[in-house]
């Protein structure tokens, strides 16, 4: 009886462990500046563009995106910056095996939800929902 105490102890710290070290893995992968280089589904696909001035505006959209930047830090806070100029700033946290990027701006106004998609040395996928939109950001190492 006791030795099957001694074996559930150590197996349950071995699991602390190792999720622990995951998690570690995954805030040191994401901690650095991230520049915007691709943007996908900005727009509806039911979307009519149907003047001039929408056309401009989606491509001021597009381009405002697409100069997007997020630096993470590994003491859970990110900055969001456009142009250089820091939009927001706030604290961030990884759920659900680290598949879910939740950002939450120091207003506490709202939680901003993302999928992460890819995330590697080099590369950072992310997948959002802004009002319906499938919104998926492709970011490079600054």
């Amino acid at each position: 009886m006791l030795m099957k105490r001694i074996n559930l102890f150590w197996l349950t710290i071995f699991l602390i462990i190792f999720f622990n070290s995951c998690q570690e893995r995954s805030i040191k992968l994401i901690s650095k500046k991230w520049d915007c280089v691709k943007v996908e589904n900005f727009l509806p696909s039911d979307l009519q563009i149907t003047n001039a001035k929408d056309s401009a505006n989606a491509l001021q959209l597009q381009s405002m995106l697409q100069s997007l930047s997020w630096t993470f830090s590994d003491n859970m806070e990110y900055e969001c910056a456009v142009n250089g100029r820091a939009i927001t700033h706030g604290t961030y946290g990884l759920r659900d095996n680290e598949t879910v990027l939740l950002c939450t701006p120091d207003t506490k106004n709202n939680v901003n939800r993302y999928i992460i998609q890819t995330l590697t040395e080099d590369g950072l996928v992310l997948r959002g929902s802004t009002t319906g939109i499938p919104l998926t950001l492709h970011f490079k190492p600054h």
